[in-house]
């Protein structure tokens, strides 16, 4: 059974081969569950034991671990399966010719599938990468580096099969793309591809170009100089690229070199002995510059190389040329000083052939992992030589000299078997291969929720930003108020749309209706406070105690208040005061009017101090959600203009409904009601309690408390008795008898005799019951004029303010011309959601196999 590996408890399955079937391909691999077991073999056939790569461990033990299952997730180069047994660690995969025995008795045509499955991995990586998605997202990628003249050329070329172009110096003048594929027939296509402008700024969408027709196997010598007029298209990005092609040296006068580019050149090249690879070559690492050239390029060279090796899942081959001190190639100093470059760094030495006499033991000791170890470890190759490049040595042939030298040359040839599977060019691409193809299929998954993430990103970046500079401006203005009215009534109703970006209350009418209820409370405090007893007359505590409940407790659903006190002798004096030629026991209406007076004539101020504050809640929630629905326009000035004429529409909204609320208020100031029943009730009601409590502050109280008790008594048990005493019951026979049923106990207290201070009892009856008719009436008026002239009237007339504005099609196009900004940074946005979308569709057909 094969063996399913775990990287930081994840499963990452081991690479197997197996027979070519009938309509295979990736994506059909890619269906299997990672919570599933592959059902065995149908015939126990020896399965090949590839090993994963140890790339990328630091990345990779900070990979994100998704939590929800996404159909990639079992994207592998292999369609292994776990087959119960404790997942082990990862070692190092073993190297080219080094198999295991189960390895070495597998069958041609499943180490072709596996070949097909790495190559469709390899393919993915170099589609998503032509999207320029690697800006975003951090894609898997092997990146060439060394420093200035360490062979980088030849080791590319060794593995490629094709001629770079050669200068003395520095030749790679900016990166170089390298897709290897193997193919029954040879070919190879170069593309530039510009993913910055002249000033180095990205550009929102890659732009290739294909530079020249595809090459067969017979124009294999044209591939040297097509790839120098190439870069030197890539360094003049402000001429057309198609002069260089026709020309090798066109007319360049009036336009601008660069010295060093970070647009590149993509090369293309597919071959029956071609390996399945993909990697970036970069411009070598300078320490110095020549007399004349610009010491920036040592700056901008290492910059580009930083970029590249500081991304997690970037896999550096790191070249260190045997023929100068490892100490003194910057390239070294740069990748090795951090751990974490380390994990990810494959090493290959070159130039073993010069090395020193007696100088190759410490190079021996760097292949052995012995000094400047690598997890990945290091391999070593040897180029042709000058005579043999100047001969035209073909690339077969210089793949088998360079065998041979490693079989007949001390010390290499004497090396343990495991260190000579680390010897050529070969050995070193087929490994590279492995290490890459194994991590794409590990990131797939990571890549797929990645550029599903971000777009959900960009999506809700796109939607802060105003819509483009429409063909119709009056049009746009026009929709924009009509959407501002729709929002505003559904605010002024009670009923806003409830939006997680929208931090304006949604509750405004809660707010009001708050604050109405503090209105009618405020209002109540102001009642009568009237005590029916002399205030000169000393009266027991206890009595008075009693009294004071009494007063206070007569009209519980009023609440308390917290008017001034006025005693009965008070009010009798009052009473006098405004008597004229009155017959004795008449006293005018002027008492009764000069005391509701003085209960009601802090209304107004009252009703004003609180339709103020409705007016600030109201109008502060109003420009809050103008400030809102217009912020995308506030750049050519509707936002401003829809806030000062919304502002001037509240104003005079405020001051029209200011002077109705007056107007209410005027109106209490004569007294007058149509609601007799309700009047009389509570005066009939008002007299008979302040009549019982004065005569009870007279002495009798043992009558009064009998005729309060009257008619319930608490039994042991809890149960009400009707009809005690017995003399109280012969008083309300009596009386029905005569014809006068249906009173109440307390009431025959009415029938004691009057005294002097009745008229005073009268008028606080008369005061309370008409403070309780118009109290109801007023925090009922002073809500509804609010309502209806300023809340409702706001919502109903602005729409019509805002269509008499001047809504020509020139002032709305200044009205909602796009802030420069915003527009570069709609550009920037829908460039990254072209190429994720791009991206995302490129995968498309692999999530939707799996899924």
């Amino acid at each position: 059974m094969p063996a399913a590996y775990s990287f930081n408890s994840r499963p990452v399955y081991v690479p197997s081969a197996h027979p070519v079937e009938e309509g295979y391909s990736l994506e059909s691999e890619c269906a299997i569950s990672r919570h599933s077991t592959p059902e065995p073999a149908p015939e126990p056939e020896p399965e090949p034991a590839l090993e994963p790569a140890p790339v990328s461990a630091g990345a990779l033990r900070s990979a994100p671990q998704s939590r929800v299952r996404n159909p990639l997730k079992s994207v592998s180069v292999s369609d292994d399966g776990n087959d119960g047994s404790p997942p082990r660690s990862w070692s190092p995969p073993p190297f080219h010719g080094q198999r295991p025995s189960s390895l070495r008795s597998t069958s041609p045509q499943k180490l072709k599938a596996y070949a097909g499955k790495r190559r469709e991995l390899l393919e993915i990586l170099s589609s998503l990468h032509s999207t320029g998605i690697q800006q975003d997202l951090d894609l898997p990628q092997i990146v060439v580096i060394g420093s200035q003249s360490v062979g980088k050329s030849s080791l590319v070329e060794s593995m490629s099969g094709i001629k770079l172009p050669r200068d003395t110096g520095t030749c790679t003048r900016c990166p170089t793309e390298c897709r290897l594929q193997y193919s029954e027939t040879w070919s190879c296509k170069v593309v530039l591809r510009f993913r910055v402008d002249v000033s180095g700024k990205s550009l929102a969408t890659p732009r290739d170009v294909s530079f020249g027709p595809v090459l067969s196997e017979d124009d294999k010598d044209k591939v040297e100089t097509r790839l120098r007029r190439a870069q030197k298209a890539i360094l003049h990005p402000t001429m057309d690229p198609m002069a260089f092609l026709s020309d090798s040296d066109p007319d360049t006068s009036g336009y601008a070199e660069q010295t060093f580019s970070q647009n590149c050149v993509c090369i293309r090249v597919a071959g029956p002995d071609v390996p399945d690879l993909y990697f970036y070559d970069l411009p070598g690492i300078i320490a110095n510059v020549s007399d004349g050239g610009n010491e920036g390029d040592i700056v901008l060279v290492e910059k580009l190389a930083k970029s590249f090796i500081q991304r997690p899942n970037c896999i550096v081959l790191l070249v260190i040329s045997c023929e100068t001190d490892f100490e003194n190639q910057g390239a070294g100093r740069l990748v090795l000083k951090s751990q974490n470059h380390r994990n990810r760094t494959v090493g290959v030495l070159t130039k073993v052939d010069r090395i020193e006499s007696g100088g190759q033991e410490k190079w021996v000791r760097i292949l052995r992992n012995q000094d400047n170890p690598l997890p990945n470890g290091w391999f070593c190759v040897k180029q042709p030589d000058l005579p043999q490049l100047r001969s035209g040595i073909s690339w077969e042939n210089a793949k088998a000299a360079e065998a041979v030298f490693f079989e007949e040359t001390s010390p290499w040839s004497q090396l343990d078997p495991e260190i000579r599977e680390r010897l050529g060019s070969a050995a070193l691409a087929e490994q590279l291969g492995k290490i890459l193809s194994e991590l794409v299929a590990q990131k797939l998954p990571i890549i797929d929720e990645d550029i599903t993430r971000q777009l959900r990103i960009v999506n809700a970046e796109l939607l802060k930003l105003p819509p483009p500079n429409s063909k119709d401006p009056k049009a746009l203005v026009v929709g924009l108020f009509r959407d501002f009215e729709r929002k505003l009534s559904k605010h002024m109703e009670g009923l806003p749309e409830i939006h997680d970006a929208d931090n304006i209350t949604s509750g405004i009418i809660y707010e009001i209706h708050n604050t109405f209820e503090r209105f009618k409370d405020d209002v109540r405090r102001t009642a009568p406070r009237f005590c029916p007893w002399d205030s000169k007359v000393a009266i027991a505590r206890d009595v008075l105690r009693g009294l004071q409940t009494a007063a206070d407790n007569l009209d519980i659903d009023m609440g308390q208040t917290d008017s001034k006190a006025w005693y009965l002798d008070q009010v009798m004096s009052l009473a006098k005061k405004c008597r004229t030629t009155e017959l004795p026991g008449h006293y005018p209406f002027a008492a009764t009017r000069k005391l509701i007076a003085r209960y009601t004539e802090n209304w107004e101020s009252l009703a004003i101090r609180y339709f103020e504050e409705v007016e600030v809640l109201v109008s502060d929630h109003v420009m809050d959600l103008v400030k809102l629905h217009f912020k995308k326009h506030a750049h050519g000035g509707l936002k401003d203009v829809v806030i000062a004429v919304t502002a001037e529409h509240l104003r005079q909204r405020f001051q029209t409904t200011l002077d109705k609320v007056k107007s209410v208020c005027a109106n209490e100031v004569a007294p007058y009601t149509m609601n007799d029943h309700y009047f009389f009730s509570n005066r009939s009601n008002f007299l008979g309690q302040y009549k019982t409590i004065y005569r009870q502050s007279q002495g009798h109280k043992a009558l009064l408390n009998t005729l309060q008790n009257y008619g319930v008594r608490s039994s042991d048990w809890g149960e009400e008795v009707v009809g005690y005493p017995p003399d109280i019951n012969g008083v309300m026979a009596g009386l029905a008898q005569m014809g006068i049923p249906g009173l109440k106990a307390t009431e025959i207290a009415k029938l004691l005799p009057e005294d002097e201070m009745t008229p005073g009892l009268e008028i606080m009856a008369e005061v309370k019951a008409y403070f309780k008719v118009a109290y109801k009436r007023f925090v009922d008026n002073i809500p509804q004029q609010i309502n209806t002239v300023f809340i409702q009237g706001l919502d109903d007339d602005l729409g019509l303010v805002l269509a008499e504005m001047d809504l020509t099609q020139d002032q709305c196009a200044i009205w909602i011309q796009e802030d420069p900004s915003e527009k570069l940074k709609r550009e920037d946005l829908l460039g990254r959601k072209k190429r994720l979308e791009l991206a995302k569709e490129k995968i498309g057909s692999v999530v939707r196999t799996a899924s």
